[in-house]
């Protein structure tokens, strides 16, 4: 940047361009992505097992307790500095991260629910990543803007998915019907995070979402599942690998990497979880 001051002339580094920062965020939603599409096989193991409600008891408590000590080691490393500004982005990060999980439990649970009914891998990924098409749809009514060639991303999408995932065409079964309203919770749950990211403490509201679905799905789970709580040890390398990588890992880049891009283009890019 140039700042001319009657004869004097300044010359400013430039800083970094948001154009950098989007790469960065795009990259770690690519991740997510691939972590997430593995998952899909570990919730099936488990699913044979479980039933909805422990299986996210289960793996959003371990991705909560997960990033507790992580997120004391970066307030740490940050020191003091700015408490005004500190106590906002914590309080943030509380609120955010409380929607966000009431949003994640709803969605989590329609998800193991489609997948235990008896919908396949492949075409649970499928139905789940139609918030690509809802996302910007819901996006329109929050005033946020979509490029065309976004739109062109969003009306392709599903044709490559449902060529990649699905054997033929199938009619609809009662999973199907699950899982795409998981999609439509899905969407909110991305919309809620684009809300509260910005100003947040992506690993502490990572935390706190994971922490409030664990509360609701045990809640849940001594109610309608008390059946499975015996059989909870039986499905742990699943629910490690959901808890740690699935939540812990990936949710946590999720919010971290929707700082810096659009809900549509970061929809279309976790959509990939389906080609994984």
């Amino acid at each position: 940047s140039i700042m001319n001051s009657k004869n004097n002339i300044t010359l400013s580094p430039l800083p970094q361009t948001s154009r950098m920062k989007t790469f960065r965020a795009n990259f770690l939603l690519l991740i997510t992505a691939i972590i997430w599409g593995s998952a899909f096989v570990a919730q099936d193991n488990a699913g044979e097992v479980l039933g909805a409600f422990s299986i996210n008891f289960s793996r959003y408590l371990v991705g909560g307790i997960v990033l507790i000590p992580l997120f004391l080691y970066i307030n740490f490393k940050e020191g003091n500095n700015n408490p005004k500004k500190k106590k906002g982005k914590l309080r943030t990060s509380f609120i955010g991260g409380i929607f966000c999980g009431c949003a994640l439990f709803v969605a989590s649970a329609l998800q193991q629910f489609g997948i235990n009914a008896g919908a396949d891998p492949g075409k649970a990924g499928f139905i789940t990543v139609m918030y690509i098409v809802i996302v910007p749809l819901f996006g329109l009514f929050l005033k946020k803007k979509v490029g065309l060639f976004c739109w062109i991303a969003v009306a392709i999408a599903p044709f490559g998915l449902y060529f990649l995932c699905m054997d033929g065409f199938v009619m609809p079964a009662v999973s199907d019907l699950i899982l795409l309203a998981c999609a439509v919770v899905f969407s909110v749950h991305i919309l809620v995070i684009d809300k509260f990211s910005p100003n947040a403490n992506g690993v502490l509201m990572s935390s706190i979402q994971f922490l409030t679905v664990a509360v609701l799905s045990f809640i849940c789970m001594v109610v309608f599942e008390q059946e499975y709580i015996p059989e909870i040890p039986k499905a742990s390398k699943d629910i490690a690998y959901l808890g740690i990588m699935s939540s812990g890992v990936a949710y946590t880049l999720q919010i971290i990497g929707q700082k810096n891009t659009s809900p549509t283009v970061a929809s279309l890019i976790m959509s990939l979880e389906s080609v994984f």
